[in-house]
């Protein structure tokens, strides 16, 4: 168990978390830029 926390981002942090923040974020630029036009 202590291990798959330690996978799961406690040091290392939670990139399964910063990859979805960061898919969130890039999609509202996409939408700020389309409704721009």
């Amino acid at each position: 168990i202590e291990q798959a926390i330690e996978r799961a981002g406690t040091k290392a942090g939670n990139k399964g978390a910063e990859a979805a923040m960061g898919t969130i974020e890039m999609v509202n630029v996409l939408r700020q830029i389309e409704s721009a036009k």
